[in-house]
């Protein structure tokens, strides 16, 4: 395996309204994010998906606020047992990466006016 980085990083729109999509479609397991909030406004809100055939999946949220510093996120994904059960453990041990295929997809509202930010989102991915 070997570690990718998409940047999915821009000038928002006028209305603080942007959408940033991967160059390359995505196969392999989200690692991390690293947030850099740029020059975009404070309380900025995000949404980082896959979107693929079977629509999209959300990976990460940032409501109001979370995204106003520089930052690494560590998304993780809930398991489940054989019957389908979720596996909810206290200590985190019970999250693995989440699978991503398709484009990565980053939509930011509210982040003021021209100003620019965004993520790179740092992928496992087979050689």
């Amino acid at each position: 395996m070997k570690l990718t980085e998409h940047r999915l990083y821009g000038a928002v729109s006028t209305g603080g309204a942007g959408t940033f999509t991967s160059e390359t479609s995505v196969f392999g397991l989200l690692y991390a994010v690293r947030w850099v909030d740029g020059t975009l406004a404070d309380n900025n809100t995000s949404v980082l998906s896959t979107i693929n055939t079977e629509g999209a999946e959300t990976l990460l949220t940032l409501a109001a606020g979370e995204g106003d510093a520089d930052i690494m996120y560590y998304p993780r994904a809930l398991v489940h047992d054989a019957g389908a059960t979720a596996l909810t453990g206290t200590a985190g041990g019970d999250r693995v990466c989440p699978l991503v295929w398709g484009t990565l997809q980053l939509v930011i509202a509210a982040g003021g006016t021209s100003t620019s930010g965004g993520c790179i989102c740092y992928v496992m991915e087979s050689d």
